[in-house]
């Protein structure tokens, strides 16, 4: 509790201030807005925030101006309070006007019609909403908006009645890095942009009609008890994300583009000025074209139906940070911000560097299940954040990072039965971003554009099961552009075999990248290196050599076969030492990990 003092003294200064502000009209009177004003009369009352004063240990009000000035009394920063708490904050009227804005943004884009709640029909419930709100800040930190947005309670839809299918499609990364390189190095026109209120813009099917309360608090006069007919979709609804995806397909088919059948978030225009490829995420777009003024077309056109934001060159998309240096034609993909927030959220600030997200050689088990853990160390299970740290390293692992994945792979393994050491491994891996924040995964350059992949194994590396881990990475003749490390499904009685069930998952990314690439029109016109550093597996995916000691392996595991029969895929051998996958199968010593870690094309930004 504040001191009985300092309370009654902020009391007396704030009524002062309140009633020598309560003559101007352009103020509202509160007497935390009047008190602070009265302390800076420079402040603009509208990005006022309030003052966590709980713990301050100032007996006097200049001990606490001079602790506000000095900012050892810092604001209580919640840029999204609970609505019943913005509207007992300062900023009362800035979150109420906020919400009007919402209600009349909503009318403008007609996503909704007043009807009487009798035109409900029987059997129908009226979904509830809430309202949502947020400070949206600029580069500096300051309040530039109080965003309030209402957003449906979805849960309380039904299947069936107000809702049906809910699956909409994303990007997938590999589509997004691929994009990157072929655009860096051909040197075309890359530009982003967003779509403000995407969700609003989807259009309802006639068979998903639905009915919501008003706003609380923000009902239309005299119409209280009716209720919202919406035609279009709303955010929190269940099926929002794929009725604006159908939406944006409608309409960017209607100007010429085609969806890939691989990828169903990448277009592809190609017209007698020039090429567009966009892919989208949500309402997030990334667009390259092989001329500026293509872009600006395909930009032109997205202003027809939507209000847009122009952000210009690619610089940061779905939390990558993108640097492109046009004259050695490279693109360099970095989560240096990310991985700073992730270290700071789990106190790492201080903490040394390392060499390597593992050490070589470690082996991490699961607790034994016959043995319940003690008291102590439930209690730190349940403090323990594991869960969170491995979910915040595993998005840079997929990204842009590699060289985690092995690491972030096996703590994955132990979600549900950590122990102290698996959180020790997992600071590890932070220790070692902490170290390695600035580099980046350099993709593009001059070389021609050609796909190339590695694949490995490492044969029972799981204690606890005897399962193999997997891995492989593909390039177009620089950075990795996709890659993959997990735990193989079924255990292998031999490396050979081991090996084998890698190439077979090597293989299916394989396909997917030749289709993607047949569909953006750079499709190899020579079977696709798959290297392998195992002779058996090698042989094995060519031919029945050895038959009566393979007999066993399972007939999925040949469709390897069939691709190098079809000569879109070709194993070769390759040194052990200089296969790239091997950084993704084991924990390496710090010689062979920075070495195939170059290799990954991470380097410095």
């Amino acid at each position: 509790m504040p001191d009985s003092r300092l309370a009654a003294a902020i009391s007396d200064v704030a009524a002062s201030a309140a009633r020598s502000w309560a003559s101007r009209d352009d103020v509202p009177v509160d007497p935390v807005h009047a008190f602070l004003a009265e302390f800076d009369p420079f402040c603009d009352s509208h990005h006022l925030i309030p003052l966590d004063v709980t713990s301050a240990d100032t007996a006097s009000v200049p001990e606490l101006v001079a602790a506000i000035a000095d900012r050892s009394l810092e604001p209580e920063l919640e840029d999204e309070p609970k609505w019943h708490d913005a509207l007992r904050s300062p900023e009362r009227e800035y979150w109420i006007a906020g919400g009007h804005d919402e209600v009349r943004s909503l009318q403008e884009l007609k996503v909704f019609v007043l009807v009487p709640r009798s035109e409900v029909p029987r059997g129908m419930r009226p979904l509830k909403g809430k309202l949502v709100c947020k400070r949206k800040r600029d580069d500096t930190g300051k309040v530039v908006r109080y965003k309030v947005r209402y957003v449906a309670k979805g849960y309380a839809q039904q299947y069936r009645i107000n809702y049906d299918k809910t699956t909409a499609p994303t990007a997938r990364l590999e589509s997004f890095r691929t994009i990157a390189h072929l655009t860096t190095s051909l040197d075309w026109d890359l530009k982003q942009y967003d779509i403000k209120t995407a969700f609003l813009h989807g259009v309802l099917p006639p068979d998903e009609s639905m009915f919501m309360e008003q706003p609380p608090g923000f009902e239309c006069p005299e119409k209280e008890d009716w209720v919202w007919q919406l035609l279009k979709s709303i955010y929190g609804m269940k099926q929002a994300s794929r009725v604006w995806n159908k939406t944006l397909h409608s309409a960017v088919s209607e100007w010429g583009f085609q969806r890939l059948e691989c990828e169903w978030c990448v277009y592809i225009r190609r017209s007698p000025t020039g090429t567009v490829i966009f892919s989208v995420h949500v309402d997030d777009i990334f667009s390259a074209a092989s001329t500026p003024e293509e872009n600006d077309r395909f930009r032109d056109l997205l202003k027809s139906h939507w209000e847009i934001s122009e952000l210009g060159p690619a610089k940061f998309a779905l939390g990558i940070a993108i640097s492109r240096d046009r004259s050695s034609r490279t693109i360099s993909l970095s989560q240096s911000a990310f991985i700073d927030r992730v270290i700071e959220r789990f106190g790492q600030t201080d903490a040394h560097p390392c060499d390597t997200p593992m050490v070589a050689g470690l082996q991490l088990r699961r607790p034994d299940p016959s043995t319940p853990p003690s008291s102590e160390v439930s209690a730190w299970v349940d403090r323990t954040p594991f869960r969170a740290l491995v979910g915040s390293l595993n998005y840079i692992a997929v990204a842009t990072r590699p060289d985690i994945a092995f690491a972030v792979g096996r703590l994955a393994a132990f979600l549900n039965c950590y122990r102290p050491e698996h959180w020790s491994a997992g600071i590890q891996v932070l220790w070692y971003l902490k170290g390695t924040r600035s580099l980046c995964l350099t993709l593009g350059g001059t070389s021609s554009i050609r796909l190339i992949g590695y694949s490995d194994s490492d044969y029972a590396n799981c204690v606890d099961t005897s399962r193999s881990i997997g891995g492989y990475c593909f390039s177009l003749s620089s950075g990795a552009i996709s890659w993959s490390s997990k735990k193989q499904r079924v255990v292998a009685d031999s490396s050979c075999y081991a090996e084998y069930i890698a190439l077979h998952e090597a293989s299916h990314e394989t396909t997917f990248l030749h289709q993607l690439l047949d569909g953006l029109g750079f499709l190899p016109d020579r079977p696709t290196p798959l290297h392998c550093d195992n002779d058996a597996a090698s042989c094995l995916a060519e031919d029945q050599t050895g038959h009566p000691s393979v007999k066993h392996i399972q007939v999925k595991f040949h469709s390897v076969r069939q691709l190098v029969e079809e000569e879109s895929l070709k194993v070769t051998r390759v040194r052990s030492a200089d296969n790239t996958a091997d950084i993704l199968t084991k924990p390496l010593g710090r010689s062979d990990f920075q070495r195939l870690r170059q290799y990954l094309g991470i380097r410095p930004g």
